[in-house]
């Protein structure tokens, strides 16, 4: 858990993991052909497990991850590979939820007055999904009932995935913070953790169900804490 945020200017945030999710829904309806019926929270936390495993690898082996996920959500070993289209199609073609409390939070920090950011790995659609989910914008007028970002960052637009510090400082350059006074929320160490940290921001990484072994960085189990942090 964050201590100390004497310092801080501005919250920059990854969307997947922090702000939105894969459809619980929609993975027992594409993972029950497959044998498996995961309740929401086994959903979750098959999402922050494929997570965990892309960081234990170091690299981006999706198929590797997309085991992982499909495992824990209750396939059985022996139909895993079956099963790897469906979680795939989970992430790629199926629309993602908001993250419980994401949209409230984002209020609750952009009410301390901190600039705030989306910096997001995306296909292209991150902007109208927030957009869509009301959890935040670009702009937009005071007092409305959704957060204002200075930015949205999406990789497929601008060309520059996450870990690539660039993809940071095309954010920073917007809202005009140093970066030594940013926060990087996020829910990878590859990407996140480490991409944060090479552009000279402050990781914290969102991890709810405590998978990350590392100690070398800031832990969170969602926007609540940060917000908790920022706000005392």
């Amino acid at each position: 858990m964050i201590i100390d945020a004497h310092s801080i200017g501005a919250v920059l945030l990854d969307a997947g993991g922090v702000l939105v999710v894969p459809d619980p829904m929609a993975a027992r309806r594409l993972l029950e052909p497959h044998g498996a019926q995961p309740d929401d929270d086994t959903c979750l936390r098959a999402h922050y497990a494929g997570m965990r495993e892309l960081d234990r690898l170091g690299r981006p082996d999706w198929a590797a991850a997309d085991r992982v996920v499909a495992a824990v959500a209750g396939v059985a070993p022996e139909r895993l590979g079956e099963a790897l289209p469906a979680i795939e199609a989970l992430y790629h073609d199926e629309p993602w939820v908001p993250v419980t409390g994401a949209a409230a939070a984002m209020l609750a920090l952009e009410a301390t007055g901190l600039r705030l950011a989306v910096v997001s790995n995306a296909t292209g659609t991150m902007e109208k999904m927030l957009l869509q989910h009301r959890i935040c914008r670009v702009g937009g007028i005071e007092n409305e009932a959704m957060a204002r970002v200075a930015v949205i960052i999406d990789s497929h637009v601008v060309g520059i995935e996450k870990p690539d510090p660039r993809i940071f400082h095309l954010a920073l350059t917007e809202i005009g913070v140093p970066p030594e006074r940013c926060w990087f929320v996020g829910d990878s160490v590859h990407f996140d953790v480490d991409g944060a940290r090479a552009a000279g921001l402050r990781p914290v990484h969102v991890d709810p169900y405590h998978f990350c072994p590392d100690d070398d960085h800031d832990h969170v189990s969602g926007l609540a804490d940060v917000v908790a942090a920022v706000a005392a």
